[in-house]
């Protein structure tokens, strides 16, 4: 992959795991949820448990909880609204080299943001708090999407359903032709959909999915942003 040079238009970025380093946001929404379905444990057994690679699902499986498939369904959907909270929202923290690589980049194509967030103005607010907004000539969220897809709303789950809408979205909006696009995920739940619409991915090893998800998905990997500015400063044209 480091020798690797790709001509893009776009890139396509995840948000969280990818840009935001979300471990410690992630983990109290998880905690939150967990005593709200009635599972009693602490902020320091899930931070115990808490590492890049471990998964949607791996804190509940190594602190032993066992849903069925409606409990495990309510389960994402309660951590991420647990994520957008305020309480949250002030645990965030950039990765490392984040800001840098986007301005690089924004000076060679366009770059679009899609997350799975439903919102548009709290995520354009969390982006102005990093100084990053600028950097994105477009921003996906549920919202943005449903209004495109001309929809009353779109639900989180299934989550690769809704994340092939959002990505639609971006290549209606922007476009471009798929093939000239490049996604950035952390998770091979949200790069699977940008690989069947004919985008090129990339995993980014800080975030939900392991090295092994990625290769078994046969997704390239890169460990980190700076990595990836590495790789494509040079190779994407407008």
């Amino acid at each position: 992959m480091e020798d690797e040079k790709l001509k893009v238009k776009a890139i396509l970025f995840d948000l969280d795991g990818t840009i935001f380093d979300i471990t410690e946001r992630d983990a109290l929404a998880r905690c939150r949820a967990l005593n709200k379905l009635g599972h009693n444990v602490s902020l320091d057994q899930v931070r115990e448990h808490y590492r890049y690679g471990i998964g949607r699902m791996g804190i509940a499986r190594e602190l032993g909880v066992k849903f069925t498939g409606e409990e495990e369904k309510k389960y994402i959907e309660t951590s991420f609204a647990y994520f957008t909270k305020r309480e949250a929202v002030n645990l965030t923290k950039i990765h490392n080299g984040a800001h840098d690589v986007l301005s690089a980049l924004s000076k060679k194509c366009k770059l679009v943001l899609v997350t799975s967030r439903n919102t548009l103005s709290a995520t354009e607010e969390e982006l102005e708090q990093f100084d990053i907004r600028r950097f994105f000539t477009l921003i996906v969220t549920r919202e943005v999407a449903a209004k495109y897809h001309k929809v009353k709303d779109i639900p989180l789950l299934p989550f690769q359903e809704q994340r092939a809408k959002l990505y639609k979205c971006a290549i209606g909006l922007t476009k471009i032709d798929p093939r000239q696009m490049l996604c950035i995920g952390d998770s091979v739940g949200e790069l699977e959909p940008a690989k069947k619409l004919g985008i090129k991915t990339i995993g980014i090893l800080t975030g939900f999915s392991s090295e092994k998800d990625m290769k078994d998905a046969s997704i390239s990997t890169i460990q980190n942003l700076t990595q990836l500015s590495t790789i494509l400063t040079n190779g994407v044209s407008r």
